[in-house]
């Protein structure tokens, strides 16, 4: 201990890199983005995958727990952490380019992305995703007759590979058969293709109809846990039919999930089974 009290440690070069001091002058958030959100909807909407009223709306949602204490003049207001959040989500940039174009340190980019999707998700799943009760489903089926002439259908179900870097001593956990690493989400949509249930975080390496088996929406289907409405008949042919949903041939096919006739997209499809494939 003695020897350390002769020790010299090298003071900060600066306490915030000058860089990032003219934040509020060339910042995205300060200047891009404000400008379009002011004089250009169309590309605001294209920038941030929304429009400015439902970003404003967005914030007055998440504003109570992502709210600083204003101790200093430089700190992050709502607009801002919300804005560079929704922009990494929607471009797929890494955070050393969000850094550079919000002009916001390496480390607080990390940390306000994290805090920001967790509030994104506490604040909004209630009142995004569906309420599985009959008459939501019944609501549901309604659209996708109206809109694609389905039936009784209470959403089409997939898959979809969020590609990311590997995480570390992970292996080849989530790596793909198309050659990357990623994370699995399988959602099951409206007819307008709104997100109604959602399972995330499987890992890559596994099939969709694999990781159907397994995940909870998986097994709630399977083991018709979910409230569907009782089946009906649709016309004075075929008698009463089931309410199910739609998907493709990695999943099976049962009383409540349809799939495609097989052969999809080959000649010699008769026509009625070609047009219900395509339906």
């Amino acid at each position: 201990m003695e020897n350390m009290k002769g020790v010299c440690r090298a003071k900060p070069r600066w306490h915030i890199r000058p860089l990032f001091l003219d934040r509020e002058l060339h910042g995205h958030y300060h200047c891009f983005a404000r400008e379009l959100q002011l004089y250009n909807s169309a590309l605001y909407f294209n920038f941030m995958r929304m429009t400015s009223t439902t970003f404003e709306e967005l914030v007055i949602l998440v504003s109570p727990k992502l709210q600083r204490n204003p101790i200093r003049k430089d700190i992050l207001s709502v607009g801002e952490i919300l804005t560079a959040t929704l922009r990494y989500l929607a471009s797929g940039e890494s955070m050393v380019s969000i850094m550079y174009s919000f002009r916001i340190g390496k480390a607080t980019i990390t940390k306000i992305i994290y805090e920001c999707c967790t509030v994104l998700w506490d604040t909004l799943y209630k009142k995004v995703l569906l309420k599985p009760i009959r008459s939501n489903w019944v609501q549901v089926a309604k659209q996708f007759y109206e809109q694609w002439q389905i039936p009784n259908c209470c959403g089409a179900l997939d898959g979809k590979h969020v590609v990311h870097q590997a995480f570390a001593n992970s292996g080849s956990t989530n790596f793909n058969y198309k050659g990357s690493h990623s994370t699995v989400l399988l959602a099951l949509c409206d007819a307008n293709y709104y997100f109604t249930m959602v399972d995330i975080g499987s890992p890559g390496r596994c099939s969709d109809g694999g990781i159907f088996k397994e995940c909870t929406l998986g097994k709630a289907i399977l083991e018709k846990k979910i409230d569907f409405p009782e089946p009906i008949q649709i016309d004075s042919a075929n008698g009463k039919i089931p309410y199910y949903i739609i998907a493709d041939e990695a999943f099976p096919l049962m009383e409540n999930i349809m799939r495609p006739y097989p052969g999809r997209g080959k000649a010699h499809l008769p026509i009625r089974e070609s047009v219900f494939n395509y339906r």
